[in-house]
């Protein structure tokens, strides 16, 4: 089962560590907090209290945590389509539960040649539609050489930033752009099972956050790396029964059904993560 975030065109799970080309996404959406640096630009490993000292009669979201009944504030997950979240008790773990938004736009015909929907910094559904000679009137914005015109959304190759549209708007100072903001991952909403119940997050080359999270299976083993043995826990990656060195792989017995080989490792701990090819 997968838990499709809002489609992005990013850079390998997007990493949010200047420098670092591993994914890394899912531990700054767990509110990890990074410990050491190597010369690679990447964090040495994540301290994750989430996941270490974790209550499992309590929800997590974006590094907070929320006691059962809490509610979660729309604008943390406008984004998704979702609304009116709160931390619900249920086994193992607590998890939310949400009302999904189901935007006027998904059942109405639309004239894609002659308008466009227009976006609030965000937001799930559009704030309105511009035609016609107004439509031409527009500012336009130009990213990776594709042309935006005003008030729509604009996808980034090599981050997980989205930027709306507006008249000025500056390629190259996204960072400080309040049009511009920082897509969140959904996955402690609806994976909650397999977040805290030992899986590891599973990226796509498409996407900015885990596509999935992968549980531990009877069969999967360990190849080891060709690096040097790290004899400190706090540099390895713990997966189900298995214990991986940085550096180490897991050898996975993949499913006929499978059509998309995956690659596992332990390259900052404490989880390992895994590459649809």
């Amino acid at each position: 089962m997968r838990w499709q975030t809002v489609a992005l065109v990013a850079l390998l799970g997007a990493a949010s560590v200047l420098g670092c080309d591993v994914p890394l996404r899912h531990y700054t959406s767990l509110g990890c907090n990074p410990i050491g640096k190597l010369s690679s630009g990447c964090p040495e490993r994540y301290e994750c209290p989430s996941l270490t000292e974790h209550d499992n009669e309590k929800c997590y979201f974006n590094g907070k945590t929320y006691k059962i009944s809490e509610k979660l504030p729309d604008e943390e997950v406008a984004q998704f389509c979702t609304a009116l979240c709160y931390c619900a008790a249920a086994e193992p773990f607590a998890t939310f539960r949400c009302a999904h938004i189901d935007c006027a736009e998904f059942f109405q015909p639309f004239d894609h040649e002659n308008c466009l929907r227009t976006y609030k910094k965000s937001s799930c559904c559009s704030a309105g539609s511009v035609c016609g000679a107004e439509r031409d009137k527009l500012a336009q914005c130009k990213v990776e050489n594709e042309i935006y015109k005003e008030g729509q959304r604009m996808y980034f190759e090599n981050t997980c930033r989205t930027c709306i549209c507006t008249a000025g708007f500056n390629a190259n100072a996204t960072e400080t752009d309040p049009n511009c903001y920082e897509r969140s991952c959904d996955f402690e909403l609806y994976a909650a099972k397999n977040v805290y119940g030992s899986g590891v997050p599973v990226y796509s080359k498409d996407h900015c956050c885990p596509w999935d999270w992968r549980l531990p299976k009877e069969s999967d083993k360990v190849i080891q790396g060709t690096s040097a043995v790290s004899n400190d826990p706090n540099l390895q990656c713990k997966y189900g029964k298995l214990t991986l060195n940085v550096g180490d792989k897991l050898d996975i017995q993949q499913e006929a059904e499978e059509n998309q080989k995956m690659s596992c490792s332990c390259t900052v701990p404490p989880l390992l993560h895994c590459i649809l090819d």
